[in-house]
């Protein structure tokens, strides 16, 4: 193998001798060419000569090819760790933002299902309600009402309830001439009334429904007292009264109430039901007790009364209204209950 070589002056000496042999005799043991030491050396000029580049041999070629090799290998491996890893934050990272998005739909479809719930809870009740509390800020009644009835959102389940009850009594399922009502008014009035609830209309299908505060100024059954005043006015709401006598509408709404069970007795009905003041017209008693009697006597002798009757009402009110629900003279049923005093019961 070719050599490139050159010479260094040196002094001609045993200790650099010894010390370029030692040199040489280490290079010897490596995988690279011998050091050369000239054994002529001319004494005019005294030169050294030695290989300027120690050229490796084809072991040591062999041996680092192989090095590289493990090396390279080495780092593919760690590259393919490194991928690997990278890969599954990757896909890791992909899990998570898929997982969110499933989570993100379904709350999606909850939060539609549940708006569509309300709202049709909404357009099933068919008319806008109202909260009012006029009653004195300081008064029992007040802090009552606003506490246990408004805050809770109560007094709103309450007309829902109630208009509920009084709509399957008073309609058929299948009613298409259904008493148009478009607001709902439930107002704590700021003095005590006459009576303990009153129904007033200032616009077209809109009802207020007035309560005393003596409702709720009562030491016990106060919740009671409220309820049935709430299921009063709601009745007076879905009747017709196109003119028909005040003592058959308030013997309607006592009916009705009854029915609910907020009567005097619940689940009945109380009192002896004397009519004879007003002969063969029951209806036209000022007791709307007794009044509520005769028309249970009416329904039990003839399904669907009630309905007929309120249905009738929506017209011009006559003296045979009554007579026409009825399917036969009001008068002969009127006659039959005073004799037998008939007193329905649950």
């Amino acid at each position: 193998m070719a050599s490139l070589w050159t010479s260094w002056p040196v002094v001609p000496s045993t200790a650099t001798l010894l010390l370029l042999t030692k040199s040489a005799h280490y290079a010897s043991q490596s995988s690279f060419s011998h050091c050369s030491i000239s054994p002529h050396m001319e004494e005019d000029h005294h030169h050294l000569t030695r290989p300027l580049l120690l050229l490796p041999t084809a072991a040591a070629v062999t041996s680092a090819t192989a090095a590289t090799d493990i090396t390279n290998t080495s780092n593919s491996f760690v590259g393919i760790r490194n991928y690997s890893n990278e890969n599954g934050h990757d896909n890791g990272t992909k899990l998570v933002s898929s997982n969110s998005t499933i989570l993100l739909r379904l709350f999606s479809v909850a939060v539609v299902g549940i708006l569509s719930v309300w709202a049709n809870q909404e357009a099933s009740r068919g008319f806008e309600i109202h909260i009012k509390n006029r009653a004195p800020t300081d008064s029992v009644a007040s802090g009552r009402f606003q506490l246990m009835y408004v805050s809770n959102d109560r007094a709103t389940r309450l007309v829902l309830g109630t208009s509920k009850f009084v709509e399957a009594i008073l309609y058929p399922i299948s009613q298409p001439n259904k008493k148009e009502v478009s607001q709902v008014t439930l107002r704590l009035a700021d003095r005590n009334l006459t009576h303990t609830v009153t129904v007033d209309s200032f616009k077209e299908h809109e009802f207020v429904i007035n309560l005393s505060p003596s409702l709720l100024e009562l030491e016990t059954n106060f919740d009671h007292a409220m309820l049935r005043a709430v299921q009063q006015g709601m009745a007076r709401v879905w009747l017709h009264d196109n003119n028909a006598p005040k003592s058959l509408l308030n013997g309607m709404v006592e009916y009705i109430s009854r029915l609910a069970g907020l009567g005097a007795v619940v689940g009945g009905f109380s009192g002896d039901g004397d009519l004879a003041e007003y002969g063969d017209s029951c209806w036209m008693d000022k007791d709307p007790v007794a009044v509520a009697h005769f028309l249970s006597y009416c329904e039990e002798k003839r399904r669907g009364f009630i309905q007929r009757l309120n249905l009738a009402m929506k017209g011009r009110w006559n003296d045979r209204t009554v007579d026409d629900a009825l399917g036969m003279p009001a008068q002969h049923l009127c006659g039959s209950y005073v004799t037998q005093k008939h007193l329905p019961v649950d």
